[in-house]
């Protein structure tokens, strides 16, 4: 299989690969008010979630400082600091939510808890120090973020990042609106609402997001962390949207909908069409224009659009490849204007080169031959991580290779080609140092999954997609394994990593069929989880088991299942018996805990017995093995017994109950009445005389089914009957 091919394929770098796409408010023209907020909250829910570890990794790229890429700039003091240096020290890092986490209280809560949207690095003192105040202006100045202003309960930004924050806030604001389990998040006129889930000062913002427009920082923070959610803060590519919806400002009835662009992937010298719909409500679009750059900010270039029947398309001229273009579209009709959000396309290029397949480096050995050599491969994304991804190139084994390339997040079923060095990582082959990407296509269907046995986990399939079946869980406490638990097939153990981006809470003994990548790091190796998809109930193929058998009177024996149990088998009489010639009369499931199956027999005198229990089967069918357990009857109180002639009627009962019983000596007797589940309904204790004694008890506030009750006199065992309450 080795393989040298020469492709020419599409390079694409830099972070515009994930900015403004064509067409991504598309539905918000001539909205205003809630309207506006709810579409724009259905453009940016259910974005690709990470772990609040990760989002360290995220904030190195988003807040990096342009003069040293290993720094971030700390949002109030503007220190540019080493992007590492988290901790408590007073000078060290932390993550500062910007909407207070207790403003909801959404401390470790998903998604709301690692939106990256919401996290800014900041001094740790600071962060401190402004806490969880609302934001306005005035106030004390801060003695080391010299340019912010505090009160008791306001905390007023230095006048750079005044927008950022305004901006991060109506996005909160918008991104969480309480569907899908999430907190409904509202910006409010108000200071000193916590703990409510709503954050001020609105006017102020309102004020902020006008006097201190997006920069090129805050537009690449927004690419940036678009690159790893998949979503945007609408408010930086448009902060026109916070005055339509909060600030009073009426939509124009002129509307720019459906852009496009044409072809949809740019090809160097090859002229971009860009195409929109321009509707006017009041009376007919006079003008339409195009305007392009290649800067966000320099749209110089025009071109008229020519309209048919209301579609407008207009032509950007062919670009060298390597070129991010930039454009907006603006429309006049003689009484109103409108312009769109600036977008912008990537003009690839184009590479030449000779592909090494995956199958090649893999070498199929231990290790690649191609350690430590620059080479270029090509795969399908399997599974993205943030620092890292992995691509694999056809089914099954020596096709998969890991790939280390912080800062660029490509989208599962990406078709990529890399160049970068091969590198043996601990035992890991793994392609990193990467200097050329390029993406031939998108939306490609994954290779099929591999099916092998949990004890099979090793170095064939080193990176490629694998799926293990009907794998039961044998450890489920992955908070105390780096967040990875166990499976077990019958062939051995294999490890499940809950990742950055999806952690699933197993449940012990439970069977699963669990899919992704299969990782080697630290010794070991691991499925990687990507989605919910990932991990999927497997068939039963365990037996049930008791786990308990208990007398609960001297005539109703409990016997629990290590499951829940198939109601025709469990009450079956036939396959149950008691030694000492006791009959079992009757059998019967419990209505609510399908587990538990109580036997009635006749009336047992001695203390030790045993139950034999045969062809119970579980709710898939799985048949239990013969077993015979020995049980005490605690019921017998013997021969010192204080009572006799214990009596309980009526039964069933439906008003008042009746316990009788005659006793030889005087004594204290302590009554509890408890339903099948065990939850206590009713107690009472008493001094009894001798001879006859007689209590009542109103079940009339009885639900209707089975109840124990528990008679136990003073320094004896109790005695147990049962009831119906109709």
């Amino acid at each position: 299989m080795n393989k040298s091919i020469l492709l020419i394929l599409l390079f694409l770098s830099g972070i515009y690969l994930y900015a403004q796409p064509t067409g991504y408010y598309n539905g918000t023209e001539g909205e205003d008010g809630e309207a506006l907020k709810s579409t724009l909250h259905q453009i940016i829910d259910q974005h690709t979630v990470f772990s609040y570890f990760s989002t360290k990794s995220v904030l190195k790229f988003s807040d990096a400082d342009p003069v040293n890429s290993s720094n971030v700039i700390l949002v109030y003091t503007g220190r540019s600091q080493d992007n590492s240096d988290y901790g408590t020290g007073v000078n060290q890092i932390n993550r500062e939510h910007v909407w207070a986490k207790s403003h909801g209280n959404f401390d470790e809560v998903y998604p709301m808890y690692s939106d990256v949207h919401n996290l800014k690095p900041c001094d740790c003192s600071v962060n401190q120090d402004k806490s969880n105040k609302d934001f306005d202006n005035g106030g004390t100045q801060h003695n080391e973020a010299t340019g912010c202003y505090y009160t008791e309960y306001t905390w007023e930004a230095r006048d750079e990042v005044k927008g950022d924050i305004a901006r991060i806030i109506f996005y909160m604001s918008v991104r969480y609106e309480g569907d899908n389990g999430e907190i409904d998040l509202e910006v409010v006129d108000a200071v000193n609402t916590y703990p409510n889930p709503e954050h001020g000062k609105l006017s102020t913002l309102l004020e902020w997001n006008l006097q201190d427009p997006p920069d090129d920082f805050e537009m690449n923070r927004n690419n940036v962390i678009y690159s790893w959610q998949k979503n945007r803060n609408p408010f930086i590519d448009n902060p026109e949207f916070a005055q339509l919806i909060w600030g009073g400002e009426i939509a124009s009835p002129l509307k720019i909908g459906d852009v496009a662009m044409n072809p949809s992937q740019p090809i160097a010298g090859t002229p971009v069409i860009i195409s929109a719909d321009i509707i006017s409500s009041e009376i007919d679009v006079t003008e339409a224009t195009l305007f392009w750059g290649l800067a966000w900010n320099d749209l110089s270039n025009e071109v008229e659009m020519i309209s048919t029947g209301g579609h407008y398309h207009g032509e950007i001229p062919g670009q060298d490849e390597g070129t991010t273009v930039f454009y907006k579209i603006e429309a006049v009709d003689g009484m109103y204007s409108s312009n769109t959000v600036t977008y912008n396309y990537y003009v690839p290029e184009i590479f030449n080169g000779t592909i090494t397949s995956i199958f090649d480096i893999q070498g199929q050995q231990s290790s690649s031959p191609y350690d430590g050599q620059v080479v270029s491969t090509t795969g399908v994304v399997t599974g993205n991580f943030g620092n890292n991804y992995f691509i694999q190139n056809g089914y099954g084994e020596w096709n998969g290779l890991f790939c280390y390339d912080p800062g660029r997040n490509p989208e599962v079923g990406d078709s990529l080609v890399l160049t970068g060095t091969i590198d043996e990582y601990w035992g890991l082959t793994e392609i990193k140092n990467i200097t050329g990407y390029y993406r031939i296509s998108i939306g490609h269907t994954l290779p099929a999954t591999a099916i092998i046995n949990t004890g099979d986990a090793g170095e064939p399939y080193e990176s490629v997609l694998v799926k293990v079946l009907n794998a039961t869980c044998t450890d489920a406490n992955y908070q105390a394994n780096y967040y990875m638990w166990k499976v077990n097939d019958g062939t051995g153990t294999l490890l499940i990593h809950n990742s950055p981006i999806f952690e699933y809470d197993p449940v012990e003994g439970d069977a699963y069929n669990i899919s992704g990548p299969l990782n080697f790091d630290f010794d070991e190796w691991k499925i990687e989880l990507r989605s919910e998809e990932d991990v999927q109930p497997g068939e039963d193929n365990i037996s049930p088991t008791i786990e308990s058998v208990a007398a609960i009177t001297n005539s109703i024996i409990k016997i629990s299942f290590s499951e829940d149990v198939d109601e025709t088998t469990a009450e079956t009489v036939a396959n149950y018996s008691i030694n000492n010639d006791i009959t079992v009369l009757e059998a019967n499931l419990h209505s609510i805990v399908k587990s538990d199956v109580y036997l009635t027999v006749s009336e047992m005198d001695a203390e030790e017995y045993e139950a034999s229990v045969q062809n119970v089967e579980d709710l898939s069918g799985n048949v239990m093995d013969p077993v015979t357990i020995p049980f005490t009857n605690a019921s017998s109180i013997g021969d010192d017994l204080l009572v006799s002639d214990m009596n309980l009627f009526p039964n069933p009962a439906n008003n008042n109950l009746n316990l009788e019983f005659v006793c030889r000596n005087t004594s204290y007797v302590h009554i509890k009445i408890s339903d099948l589940m065990g939850n206590e309904i009713f107690e009472k204790g008493a001094e009894t005389t001798i001879g006859e004694n007689s209590f009542q008890v109103n079940v009339s506030g009885f639900s209707a089914g089975f109840y124990i009750v528990s008679v136990t006199f003073s320094n004896h065992r109790p005695v147990y009957l049962k009831f119906l309450k109709k």
